[in-house]
């Protein structure tokens, strides 16, 4: 096995591999800006998954610009009978592609899900592409197993995960929980803000409140009717202006969500996603599921009550580095890893009342207020 190397070399060429969706994105920020500081004069390329029948953003689409990344690689996840028969051209394809690149070095930045068997195919295959130094293959961290009748045992953040695997191969990483999320938003990305406030109605002053009422996953969401409950009634009791995030797909469950409050803006599918980082650094909270829009405005430093499922460990991916309240209920069935719940009807969601919830934005509004 390639040993790691030490944290004085000077790789030239750093091919990174980070896999997953726009929230798998973001929480690697911390561990890319590790590699962009330590290497400041290496070329740094992204290597991540493309989904050609999923309308899933890429990496790319967020860090363009960001300065954290170079240059970006992609290949093709395609589950179908035609793209299972095509995965081994496409993967002798990457193959060439990366030893064509010359890449000196890997970080290794896969999901700490990763089984060892799965670390080590993958080890293979990007020392076949002629990469000699590794960094991030060690220090995997033991996640907890369900027990009958027991919790599910919490985990640290993906992001410190992830840091934790460079710092084992001899990298300096920051203390948990303080690494960067910085996007390197600039003019660019306040304009296309301020563009679209252009021709919508004046707030009147009021303070923002950021919702993410959506997800691609049904496990994941809270119910809509909830959601307009607790909304309608902060905007009842704290004067707040509701500004609906996320993607396309959220902007019809956004427009009945404002009319039920009575105002707001819509900015799901209205902005890019540096531009709804720029407008989500403009909302004194953020209220919504556990989705990559969370993330986001964890990215732009804005307090979070965040809603879980018990689909997955406590802990693993709320809000990185910012002031949060994190509902989340244990059940019998937490850690199923669910996309869609049919047999329990999402019972871990629907035990976060809304009263709790009004609770916890009541609360991070008063100590925004006092801050």
């Amino acid at each position: 096995m390639a040993l790691a190397p030490t944290a004085s070399a000077a790789p030239l060429r750093v091919l990174v591999f980070r896999i997953g969706q726009l929230g798998d994105t973001v929480v690697a920020l911390p561990a890319l800006w590790v590699l962009r500081r330590q290497f400041p004069h290496a070329r740094l390329t992204l290597l991540c998954d493309q989904h050609p029948d999923k309308r899933f953003v890429l990496a790319s689409d967020l860090l363009r610009g960001s300065g954290v990344v170079d240059e970006f690689f992609a290949y093709v996840v395609d589950p179908s009978p035609r793209g299972r028969l095509l995965r081994p051209v496409r993967m002798l394809g990457l193959l060439a592609r990366l030893r064509a690149a010359g890449f000196d070095t890997l970080a290794y930045l896969a999901p700490s899900t990763r089984r060892p068997a799965e670390v080590e195919r993958d080890r293979k295959f990007f020392a076949a592409a002629g990469i000699k130094k590794f960094f991030g293959l060690h220090g995997f961290t033991p996640l907890p197993v369900k027990r009958p009748g027991e919790p599910l045992g919490a985990t640290p953040a993906e992001s410190d995960l992830l840091l934790a695997r460079l710092a084992a191969d001899g990298l300096p990483v920051p203390a948990p929980g303080t690494g960067s999320l910085d996007l390197g938003l600039g003019a660019s990305e306040a304009q296309q803000v301020n563009a679209w406030l252009r021709d919508l109605p004046g707030d009147g002053g009021r303070r923002w409140l950021g919702v993410g009422p959506g997800s691609k996953m049904s496990a994941k969401r809270w119910p809509e009717e909830r959601f307009q409950a607790v909304v309608k009634e902060l905007v009842t009791t704290h004067d707040v202006w509701p500004v609906i995030f996320g993607g396309p797909e959220d902007r019809a469950v956004g427009e009945r969500l404002l009319t039920a409050a009575g105002r707001g803006y819509n900015a799901a599918g209205a902005l890019n996603l540096r531009g709804s980082v720029a407008a989500l650094r403009r909302c004194a909270l953020y209220l919504g599921n556990d989705t990559g829009t969370m993330h986001l405005a964890a990215a732009a430093g804005t307090p979070c009550v965040a809603l879980f499922s018990a689909r997955e460990w406590p802990g693993m991916w709320f809000p990185y580095g910012v002031p949060q309240t994190v509902l989340r209920e244990t059940v019998a069935c937490e850690g199923c890893a669910l996309l869609e719940c049919r047999t329990h009807g999402n019972e871990c969601l629907q035990r976060i009342t809304p009263a709790a919830v009004l609770a916890a934005c009541r609360e991070r509004l008063a100590e925004v207020r006092r801050n």
